[in-house]
């Protein structure tokens, strides 16, 4: 796992401020803080700070062939790099050192930019082929690792994390109005857009080719949506159990193919079905030897600690359990600001980030359950969809006249009444499309609050509907669907897995120079995942219903069964108690008046309700206060 960085004049003259190279580097010095590499010729530079997991006394970067006519910098691991080793040397290909970045270098001779749909693994890439004149940057599939770029003029500058292009001369920190818009609605920075007008996100399982003055980007791998005919049955049982036990195959598969290292490695255990099904399965294949890290939380209702130590007593793993109490919450709170350079509104980063600090004193990489809630229908929305489906299936008489005056009586919002809430929730939002409702009821602010949010003065959005909906529109664009819930699955994939989870944990790993692995996300049990039908998902009510069918064989019902929980903080209770004296001086009332980007009444209004503890205004005010600690410290 690393960190890369890049500059390029695309008419090869020579670079502008290329000395700036090693100042960006630097700045992902935690991204691999065991060795630094550059490669510099007058229209191109190429660097890398290097975390060195796989061949660790030769495989150092830049990475060339024989002839020195293509050079490689990535980011990642190829968890089959060693197949395609075996063949390239079988083809006649030589090889000057032992890792998985080398393999990509010859498998280009011979494919060029088709040796991307070669890879199994999680990858950001930056190669240089001297003959051609061609750079080609390229993410994986999933989008578990980033890459960011910017181009002025005939300069394209690159890198790991936007932090590096900032070292760049001349690059704007203008924030874009329209993105900003889409975080405070999705809660995270939809791709291809960042927080930055000017700085850009390379999208997953796409390419960037520069040559001949040119830039041209594409996809090289697409999530396939398979439609089921209304008309064809459902699986039999007898189907569905050769589904199930082909589910155990392959993400067993996956899970030994994430465990290739040369350095120790463990996994983080929630107690939850995905990451006590990794135990199980890393149990089995290296029994008594497994690493798991957990976390408890003194709160109660938020603590899975004992779900955690059940699983790693029956899989006998060496246990690590890491208390989070409220001070080291807050500090670490405190310490992110300063590693997350786009604003994050998720506030499991700050477990997460802990989490992967205390693994750290003891291993290198660690596997976790990313993925799977997006691929099998893990979300309670899911059961919304259904819900609503159900619904618009009544008459409009009885939709409008009856549940329409029932929609008058329930709370606006109230955490005495969270039950209600949801239903008004539901009953406001049903009768829009599949994908707008869903973002609704999933979203932080929902678009009547965004129309309040920004101050009038301020030359930002007055976000239209048109302007709120269009990253749904780019993902849907030529899919089609069978039904709503596999419509939702796809959206979660692709938006909020790419842009949220996934960034969260890389920006929260790699700021404890741990390399995080996450073998729900082989591309191979993706696509298989794709071809089942919704219906053996959420089955009903029940949630992944083939995924806990398929575990059931390694473990106990109380974990398969258990209520699900995500991995998150009190910030409701924390924002009326403990950091209400941070909360209240960063959205001060005073600070928000003279920066004049948001409308000051609505938001003390928020704080007020939430104080009060009449209203639960959580979800809101942490992505507003998420988005003001980042603004404070990156919006120079």
């Amino acid at each position: 796992m690393c960190g890369i960085c890049g500059l390029f004049n695309l008419q090869l003259q020579p670079l502008a401020h290329g000395e700036r190279i090693d100042a960006m580097a630097q700045t992902l010095f935690l991204r691999g803080p065991d060795s630094g590499g550059k490669f510099q010729l007058p229209h191109i530079a190429l660097a890398i700070r290097r975390l060195s997991i796989i061949d660790l006394e030769t495989g150092n970067q830049p990475l060339s062939n024989e002839s020195g006519d293509v050079t490689l910098v990535f980011n990642g691991e190829i968890y089959n790099y060693r197949e395609l080793c075996q063949g390239l040397l079988d083809r006649g290909h030589h090889f000057k050192t032992h890792s998985d970045g080398e393999a990509i270098i010859h498998l280009y001779e011979e494919k060029g930019p088709d040796c991307l749909r070669d890879l199994n693994g999680m990858f950001a890439i930056a190669l240089w082929d001297h003959r051609a004149k061609r750079l080609l940057l390229a993410r994986d599939r999933a989008g578990e690792k980033p890459l960011y770029y910017w181009r002025g003029g005939q300069t394209l500058v690159f890198g790991s994390e936007i932090k590096a292009l900032l070292e760049y001369t001349g690059i704007s920190r203008a924030i874009d109005p329209t993105a900003l818009t889409h975080y405070f609605f999705y809660g995270h920075f939809p791709s291809p857009s960042s927080v930055y007008a000017e700085i850009k996100k390379l999208p997953s399982a796409h390419y960037m080719v520069v040559e001949n003055g040119n830039i041209h980007i594409d996809a090289y791998w697409r999530p396939q949506v398979y439609l089921r005919s209304p008309n064809q049955p459902l699986v039999t049982s007898h189907e569905e159990r050769d589904l199930v036990e082909e589910l155990a195959v392959r993400l067993r598969q996956a899970a030994e193919s994430r465990l290739v290292s040369d350095v120790p490695l463990g996994v983080f255990l929630s107690g939850g079905v995905d990451s006590s099904a990794i135990v199980a399965i890393m149990s089995e294949l290296s029994p008594g030897n497994v690493n798991s890290f957990s976390v408890n939380f003194p709160e109660k209702t938020f603590n899975e600690e004992p779900y955690s130590t059940l699983v790693a007593k029956r899989f006998r793993t060496q246990h690590h359990v890491l208390t989070a109490d409220k001070p080291s919450m807050y500090q670490a709170l405190a310490t992110l600001a300063d590693h997350l350079d786009e604003p994050m509104a998720d506030p499991a980063v700050i477990p997460t980030y802990m989490i992967s600090r205390f693994a750290r004193e003891h291993i290198k990489v660690a596997l976790s359950g990313e993925g799977s809630d997006e691929l099998f229908g893990g979300y309670p929305t899911y059961m919304g969809a259904r819900l609503a489906d159900y619904y618009l299936k009544l008459p409009e008489v009885v939709r409008r006249h009856v549940f329409g005056r029932l929609k008058d009586y329930l709370p606006v919002s109230s955490t005495a009444v969270p039950k209600g809430l949801f239903l008004r929730r539901f009953l406001s939002n049903a009768e829009k499309t599949p994908a707008e409702r869903h973002h609704i009821w999933f979203g932080m602010f929902n678009p009547t609050e965004l129309d309040q949010l920004f101050s009038p003065d301020w030359a930002g959005p007055k976000p239209p509907s048109s302007q709120i909906y269009s990253p749904l529109a780019r993902v849907l664009e030529g899919a089609r669907f069978d039904e709503t819930v596999s419509e939702m699955l796809y959206l979660d994939f692709r938006l909020y897995l790419e842009d949220n989870l996934l960034v969260k944990v890389d920006r929260a790993s790699m700021a404890c120079s741990l390399e995080l692995r996450t073998p729900f996300l082989d591309h191979r049990l993706i696509e298989f995942a794709e071809g089942l039908p919704s219906q053996l998902k959420v089955r009903g009510f029940k949630l992944k219903y083939i995924l806990k069918k398929a575990v059931e064989r390694w473990l106990p019902n109380e974990i398969v069964y258990r209520q699900k929980r995500g991995f998150s903080v009190p910030i409701a209770s924390w924002m009326r108690n403990e950091l209400r004296p941070l909360v209240d001086e960063t959205l001060g009332e005073e600070k928000l008046r003279r920066e004049g980007m948001f409308n000051v009444p609505f938001v003390r209004r928020l704080l007020n309700e939430h104080w009060s503890g009449k209203v639960d205004n959580r979800k809101a005010l942490w992505t507003l206060f998420s988005f003001q600690l980042w603004h404070d410290r990156w919006a120079k």
